[in-house]
């Protein structure tokens, strides 16, 4: 017998869940409340190891196909214009990212409801009760024998049984489509300054993805306006993008600085709903991606008499999985806040650009899922 498994969110974490699982045989319901495609606050960039975790699902082809390789990384900081190649890397809109891996969730055969709610009823020692509910308010509760939680920063259907570890704070996001004609194809690009930093790349249809984390509080905004402090980072920078043009809605999110308890009894969290840290050039996909193959890894690895603890393993085997890679890159976004690391990183990459091949060598490294790490 194998136990049924409900995932509440259809973003890439829970869809490459729902992938994982469905290869390993377990039946699979998952609950989306939008429907795709749907626009994402997301730097729409997937990196080495990303790669490598779609790899194992069979899916790279297609997203290395449809993505727009990524050949070089252009930074301004500290007043210094620096490039650094990159050995591999995709940009990939979300809106066709999500809506094509929900595609492959359902041909694997996982029951696909959308647009449904979910929010969990009650934790019980040998199942979980969720309410679904559809777009017309008709509802039914159901009971599972697990519960993953991948419904994005907000936690959508789990937050009074998953409190708050670190509540959120620190900067928040904002994203937006643009164009200008400046942004060369296969550069990501990434401006850092006082109030943030910003990060540009050209999408596979041409728009241009810029996703930002502005610093908050009150003396933040008396800067201005969100869009107007990203395009003014953008226009102090040394891209030299040119004028840039507003082409979409703006999206913006609360404080990103955040993590929360990852587990409890038949209920777990992944990708940004267990935590989030600002991650650079597609980090945080990544680990939601890892997050979700890992997770399908240690159901599989379990009996029906070890799920009742499933979520107290996973806070430790998320934790061997993903702190370190979440402290590095913590420590390098309160690195670059610092005027003066700034101007040094700055100015050390400008004339020596191989000091960064082992973070570019690190971002691409694959990832097997057999490791902890």
């Amino acid at each position: 017998m194998k136990p049924t498994v409900l995932i509440i969110g259809g973003g890439v974490s829970g869809s490459v869940c729902a992938l994982s699982l469905r290869r390993q045989g377990i039946e699979v319901d998952l609950a989306e409340k939008s429907i795709f495609p749907l626009a994402n606050v997301c730097g729409c960039c997937i990196g080495g190891t990303g790669l490598s975790v779609l790899r194992s699902l069979q899916v790279d082809d297609w997203v290395s196909s449809e993505g727009q390789r990524l050949e070089r990384w252009v930074g301004s900081m500290g007043g210094y214009r620096v490039e650094v190649p990159l050995d591999s890397g995709v940009a990939i809109s979300r809106e066709r990212l999500d809506t094509e891996l929900l595609l492959r969730v359902k041909q694997a055969g996982a029951n696909v409801m959308v647009p449904v709610s979910a929010a969990v009823q009650s934790l019980d020692r040998d199942h979980v009760s969720v309410l679904l509910e559809d777009s017309s308010g008709e509802n039914q509760i159901k009971q599972y024998d697990l519960v993953i939680v991948a419904s994005g920063l907000n936690a959508t259907g789990a937050n009074r049984l998953l409190p708050w570890k670190e509540p959120p704070h620190g900067p928040f996001g904002i994203s937006f489509y643009g164009s200008t004609s400046h942004l060369s194809t296969g550069s990501l690009g990434m401006a850092c300054d006082r109030d943030g930093y910003v990060g540009v790349v050209r999408l596979e249809d041409g728009r241009v993805d810029i996703a930002a984390a502005l610093k908050s509080g009150s003396d933040s905004r008396q800067v201005g306006k969100p869009v107007d402090r990203v395009l003014g980072i953008l226009e102090r920078s040394r891209l030299e993008l040119g004028c840039i043009e507003v082409q979409s809605q703006i999206s913006v999110t609360p404080p990103l600085r955040r993590s929360r308890l990852a587990g409890k009894g038949r209920l777990v969290a992944i990708g940004d709903a267990s935590g989030y840290v600002e991650p650079f050039t597609g980090e945080g996909m990544t680990w939601g991606m890892m997050s979700g193959v890992a997770v399908s890894r240690l159901i599989t690895e379990s009996s029906l008499d070890e799920l009742g603890d499933l979520g107290d393993r996973w806070c430790r085997r998320q934790k061997q999985l993903l702190a370190s890679k979440r402290r590095v890159c913590r420590l390098l976004t309160t690195a670059l806040q610092n005027s003066i690391l700034r101007y040094g990183t700055g100015f050390l990459l400008s004339r020596m650009p191989s000091l960064a091949s082992p973070l570019v060598s690190h971002l691409a490294r694959p990832w097997n899922p057999s490791s902890p790490r």
